[in-house]
């Protein structure tokens, strides 16, 4: 079989539910790739989809070149002394990631080397982290509820703004300088980002105030977001408008992971209830439903291709959980 390489396969339009149901009845075959690592919980593609890092339970980062549309494990780092929450790729620089862990640091890493090359050091343990557009700052999300602004110019923290609610993942608008964070009581928080600093803006009632915001995504074009939440819905939003366009309530637990594709066409939502839903963003259909053993724990599209790489645990396996598995493979 001539494998055909993630540069030559691009992303196709899909201008119809129809076309994404048969798109994905050509590709649909799920690969898994061992990242020698114990309990994935996080995965990334780096900005040009060359390499996919890992961050895992057992306080390790994890590596793998993307050749072909497959994975093939490159190099374990091992720098932090407690799990590692979140990875998260720079922007403009495919060799430079960072990791979020529970020992209170931030590591910053070169793809090309197995150690960090700057370590960033806080008062308590760290969830999320997310490269502003510019690449010359991240943020991450401590558990004091604080978020904190990385320059990477000296790799000092240079501004920390204090959520009031209760704060679970957060991302930078692509295309402007704002950031969202997904909130308790059903909220999302809308901030300005100016030369590192954080100021309010505005705040989104996506759901119901009884339930978390767990999860959001940002469409790579700007114009929607994406919230899951523990009531096992994920809604949809108009960003131009600050309207939701709809709510797609197919799961049965908690939404821990939301990621749109590449074309903005598709959407990723993985659960407590062992699967992976992908819907057909502009009606809210379902095209695809990925079943697996386990909570999801993360989900990631690829930068150009519809390539879909999650991390979830296995009750009937345990060494599972030391997997990558890449969804949109050819069947043929």
């Amino acid at each position: 079989m001539t494998v055909v390489s993630t540069r030559e396969r691009r992303a196709p339009r899909l201008q119809t539910l129809n076309d994404a149901v048969g798109y994905f009845e050509k590709y649909k075959r799920v690969r898994s790739t061992d990242m020698k690592v114990q309990q994935c919980q996080s995965v990334a593609f780096n900005c040009d989809g060359t390499k996919l890092v890992c961050g895992a339970f057992d306080k390790k980062v994890s590596v793998a070149n993307v050749d072909g549309g497959r994975l093939r494990f490159s190099w374990v780092g091992s720098s932090h002394s407690s799990s590692v929450e979140q990875v998260a790729c720079s922007e403009k620089q495919p060799n430079v990631f960072a990791s979020a862990s529970a020992d209170r640091n931030i590591c910053v890493w070169d793809i090309r080397q197995s150690k960090p090359t700057h370590r960033i050091s806080n008062k308590v343990g760290n969830f999320f982290v997310s490269w502003s557009p510019c690449d010359q700052y991240f943020i991450f999300l401590d558990k004091d509820n604080r978020v904190n602004t990385v320059d990477i110019r000296n790799y000092k923290v240079v501004n920390t703004h204090d959520m009031k609610t209760f704060s679970h993942e957060l991302a930078f608008h692509p295309l402007s300088n704002h950031v969202f964070v997904a909130e308790s009581g059903g909220r999302v928080e809308i901030l300005k980002f100016t030369g590192g600093a954080l100021e309010p803006v505005t705040t989104i009632q996506a759901h119901s105030h009884q339930v978390d915001c767990l999860a959001l995504s940002i469409s790579r074009d700007g114009r929607r977001l994406a919230v899951g939440a523990s009531d096992a819905s994920c809604s949809l939003w108009d960003l131009e408008e600050l309207i939701c366009e709809r709510v797609v309530p197919r799961h049965d637990y908690g939404i821990r992971a939301v990621s749109f594709s590449c074309n903005g066409q598709l959407l990723a939502s993985g659960s407590e209830d062992h699967s992976i839903d992908i819907a057909y963003v502009p009606d809210g259909s379902r095209v695809y439903d990925i079943k697996h053993n386990g909570e999801t724990f993360s989900v990631a599209w690829h930068p150009t291709s519809l390539l879909l790489a999650y991390t979830a645990s296995d009750s009937s396996d345990k060494s599972e959980s030391a997997f990558v598995k890449t969804f949109g493979h050819s069947t043929v």
